[in-house]
Formats: structure tokens, sequence, C-alpha cells
């Protein structure tokens, strides 16, 4: 029971006590004479002076007591901190009440970290069933060599012995241990225990040595024997993947030289790697292809890193070059310099003739086109010509024939007059007629030149519709020095520009810039329309575009389109001018 808890109970005991009298003496005052109610009060206050006497005698015993209890325990603490063993004491729970500071070296711990804390948290089960006394029987001892680690992670013994504590009642109260560090000991008979051992090794390998000699000896021919014929069937086994491989493999020394190829590769090149086999394969190729062999390699072993060329290979069954894509990777030795080359080749021979009669077949069908679309214009030229000739000149005699008809019957037929004049209107009509058919046969500017031409189209394009067009040409020459197949190339390239502008662009406004330097003719058309949408120029119906672009690329010029949503289209054509053919002399 604490200090508090006495005193509290010896002041709660002398209060009832008191309260009791004065009960009782206020019960019986009324029954009482004045002596007796004097004697009464002499009572009470003699009881209340030694109530008061008794906790003062009281307070100071056990003041006295304290005093001699902290004396006692810094007496403890002052000798347990004196001792040259590490001391814990242990609740009968097994948490750490008391440590010393020793214990606390011993550990490397602060002794915080150790008050307050179970030594479950610090030993195993094992540990604690062996050496702590709270897990024995009463009266058995317990003692024993404890191997820990040290805060610093060294690995560290100590002996510990330790005892139960019990209270004057025979009841217990925790445990006592001593903890006495044995390192210094146990290093020295583990030092001790490796030298005899380490003595003992000696004498045995000494005794033994010719023994293992010869034991060794005959391991080592055997395991030379079993890694030989192991290298053997690593090297079979090999040598069997690289020969099914589909794809060429070949190897190559720091000299160039072929050391190693798979059957892919011999039949590739048209020869088997026995003919080439030993630096043979300088005779197999031509000159001119072994130093670009060689050219290459040593590029490969430079940059070391895989490098992939296409080299031209003579094969000799066929007897022909093959174009092949090669593969090198450059492989070092320990101290970094060349040692192999790892190189696979893959015949691209077929594909590239594929691609260039690919690039033929193309060519032909641009100039097929071409062609059409000249003999297309020619045709319209010339029945251009035949109807402004023939059927032009016969509706012009037509029509003075019916105006000298008019004319005579003016005054003496009026009603033949009025249908002579319904007859003029019709003809006029016609004549109208014919002439923009001619002009959209073959426009008669276009013999004037570009310039003429656009304006000419340009006028046309403004009767049409609201749009505005402004045109701007930078060329003293009215032709821009193009001939008659380019200008009418570039005026229908113009026309279908323009006639996409009106159906499709939404715009009000047109311009249109044809200029000319010294080595070609640049054609700008932009609008302030809508613009390209995202995929317009993909649509199988988008044949205006299409056609542009295959005109343009068969007069060997370039289409460049800037097109942005909601910003308006700008086509680019840069035309290449044709030069003036020399007449002979």
């Amino acid at each position: 029971m604490s200090r508090w808890s006495i005193e509290t109970l010896s002041a709660v005991c002398a209060a009832l006590l008191l309260v009791a009298l004065g009960w009782l003496a206020g019960v019986a005052w009324q029954e009482l004479n004045f002596w007796e109610h004097v004697w009464l009060s002499v009572l009470l206050l003699t009881a209340t002076g030694m109530a008061i006497w008794l906790m003062r005698k009281l307070r100071t015993r056990l003041a006295c007591a304290r005093q001699q209890l902290d004396a006692s325990t810094m007496r403890y603490r002052d000798l347990a901190e004196a001792a040259q063993d590490g001391m814990w004491q242990t609740d009968a729970d097994g948490m750490i009440v008391h440590v010393n500071q020793r214990l606390g070296d011993m550990l490397g711990l602060p002794l915080d970290q150790l008050l307050g804390h179970s030594m479950a948290e610090f030993h195993d089960d094992a540990t604690l069933q062996r050496l702590c006394p709270l897990r024995q029987e009463a009266g058995q001892s317990c003692m024993g060599e404890l191997r820990y680690l040290h805060a610093d992670g060294s690995e560290r013994w100590a002996m510990l012995s330790g005892r139960r504590l019990y209270d004057r009642l025979g009841s217990l109260t925790g445990a006592l241990v001593l903890a006495s560090d044995i390192t210094e000991h146990k290093r020295a008979e583990q030092a001790l225990s490796v030298a005899h051992a380490e003595l003992e090794n000696r004498v045995a390998l000494r005794t033994a040595q010719l023994l293992d000699v010869n034991t060794q000896l005959s391991a080592e021919i055997a395991m030379r024997a079993q890694t030989e014929a192991a290298l053997a069937r690593s090297e079979e086994r090999l040598q069997d993947i690289i020969s099914m491989m589909p794809l060429s493999l070949f190897l190559k020394d720091a000299d160039s030289h072929i050391v190693l190829m798979n059957q892919a590769c011999e039949q590739q090149w048209g020869v088997h790697f026995q003919d080439i086999a030993e630096g043979r394969d300088r005779q197999h190729f031509p000159p001119h292809q072994n130093a670009g062999f060689h050219a290459a390699d040593q590029e490969a072993f430079a940059s070391r890193q895989v490098v992939i060329r296409e080299e031209l290979i003579w094969n000799a069954l066929l007897q022909e070059n093959r174009l092949v894509q090669t593969h090198k990777k450059p492989i070092f030795d320990a101290d970094g310099q060349p040692q192999m080359l790892i190189a696979m080749a893959v015949d691209i021979t077929e594909s590239k003739r594929n691609e260039e009669n690919l690039q033929r077949s193309l060519a032909q069908l641009r100039e097929l086109s071409d062609h059409q679309q000249t003999i297309k214009e020619e045709e319209r030229r010339r029945i251009a010509l035949d109807i402004h000739d023939d059927l032009g000149q016969n509706l012009m005699v037509l029509r003075i024939d019916v105006s000298l008809l008019h004319t005579r019957t003016a005054g003496a037929h009026p009603r033949l007059h009025q249908h002579a004049q319904r007859v003029l209107d019709t003809i006029d009509a016609t004549i109208r007629s014919v002439r923009t058919i001619i002009n959209d046969l073959h426009p008669s500017t276009l013999e004037l030149g570009l310039g003429p031409a656009a304006e000419w189209l340009i006028r046309q394009m403004e009767g049409r519709g609201s749009i505005r067009y402004r045109l701007h040409i930078a060329s003293e020459a009215p032709n821009l020095g193009l001939d008659q197949r380019q200008t009418s190339a570039i005026f229908r390239v113009l026309q279908e520009s323009l006639s996409n502008i009106v159906r499709h662009a939404q715009a009000s406004e047109v311009e249109v810039a044809l200029a000319q330097d010294q080595d070609a003719i640049v054609v700008r058309i932009s609008d302030n329309g809508i613009g390209m949408q995202p995929g317009d120029d993909g649509k199988r119906a988008a044949f205006g575009l299409k056609s542009i672009r295959e005109r343009v690329h068969a007069l060997g010029g370039e289409l460049r389109i800037d097109s942005q949503a909601g910003q308006g289209t700008a086509l680019a054509i840069h035309l290449p001018q044709a030069r003036p053919v020399a007449a002979p002399g």
C-alpha cells in the first residue's frame, strides 16, 4: 500500500471516530445537565486531540520508514551499478522492472529500451525455458550460457544465473538474474579450437598429401575426358542447331576469315564450307566484294554494335550476284580486343526485284495515264476546232441567210418577219451554246499561254458564283515557259482545284498565284474555306485530288497540301521547267 493510501486511511478513520462521537453527544445532549455537558465537551476535545496526536505520530513513523526504504534502495542501486556483472529484475509476469548500466553496456542498448518490456521480446521460448527462473520449478537451479547479438551486430556470450524472489508471505514477486560477460573467454576457446583443428588439419594434410595429389590427378584426367566429351556433344548439338536454321548464319574471326557457316548459308552462296575454309574465302568472292566485306567487318568492330547493311554476294551455283541484308554483331575477348563476328544474311534479291518491277509498273501506269490525258486533251482540242470550223461556220452562214430574209420581210410580210426573228434568236442561242461547248472542250485562250487562260477561267468562275477570286502572275512570258502539254495539264489542275473549292470548301475568297523562276514553275491555290477534314484524302470518292496528284507527278512535279480544319486549304505545285532543246546546226 502506498504512503498516500495509508495517510488517507488514517485521516478517514479519525474523521469517522469524531463524527461518531459528535453524533452520540448530539443525541444525549438534551438529557444531560450542565456538568455533564462540561465533561462531555472535555471528552470530545480529548478524543480530538488524541486523534490528531496519533495521526502526527503515524506520519512521523511513516516518514522515517520511507527514508530508511529510500536509503536501502539507493544502497541496492549503488551496489547494482558497481557490480561487474549485468543484472536485471523482473516482476512475476516477466516484465523488466530494473536493470543496471553494466547490462545495458553488454547489450549495447539504452536502459529505457529494456525497462517495461517482457523477456519474451528478447529471447525465444526455448532460451527462456532453459535460463529464465520464472520458467523453472521452485528450488531448481537456473544457470547456463547464453549466446546473443550485440547492438552493433557482433556475436557475444554471457553466463547467466538467476533465482526467484518471494515476499515475507512466500508469494512469488519476480526474479533476479545476473549475467557475466564471457565473450573473451569464448573467443579464446574458439581460437584455441580453431588452432587445434588447423593443426590437426595440417597434420592430416601432410599425411595424405601424396594420396590427394594422385586422387586429384586421376579426377582431373577423368574430368577432362568428361569435359571434352561434353564439349564435343555440345559442339555437335550446336552444329545441328545451326545447320537446321532457315536463315543464313556464318562466323568470322578478327581477320574477316570464315570459320563457320550453316547449310542455309552454303545454299545462299552456292558453295560448301569445306571449299572456302582456312582462308580460301578470299579466292571465292571477287576482289571488290572482299574489300567491301572487310570494310563492313571493321565498321562493326569499330562501332561495337550490330551493323545492318545491304551487300552483293556472288553465288557460284547460280553464277550471279545476290543482294542480301546482313546483320553483323561483334564479339570481344576479356581484354576488349576483336575476337569474332556473328553474322546473319537475308536474301532480298527477289523482294528488290519485285519492288523495282512495282516501281516500273507504277511509272508505266503514270505514263499511260499521262498519255491518256494528253490524247484526251488533243481529242478535245480537235473536236473543238472541228466544231468551230464546221458547225460554227454553218451556223454563221445560216444566220446571215436568215438575217437577209428578216431584213427583206420587214415591210411586206410581217408574220414571216416575226418568224425570222425567232429563228435568229434561236440561231444566236445555238451559237452561244456552241461557244460554251468549245470553251469547255478546249478554251481558245490556251493557245495564248497559261496566264491568259487562267484569267479567262477566273472570270468564268466569278460569273457563276459569289466567290471572289484574285490572280497574281509573276512572269513576263504569258506561257510562263511551259509547252502546250504542260500548259494544258496545269490549266486542267487549276480548273479541277477551283471546281473542288466551289463544291466542298464553302469559301468566300480564293487566291491563285503563278510564279516563274529559273528552274521551276510554282502554282499556289489557297482559299479561306473550312479546310480538309480528317480522312478526306483517303475517301474513295475523292478522285479530284487524286487526279490532280497524278497529273502533277506525271509532269515530274511535286504537290504539297497545307490544310487545317476551319483555316482553309492551300495547294502548292512545284513543276520543273522544261529546258529548250537546241536545234541541230
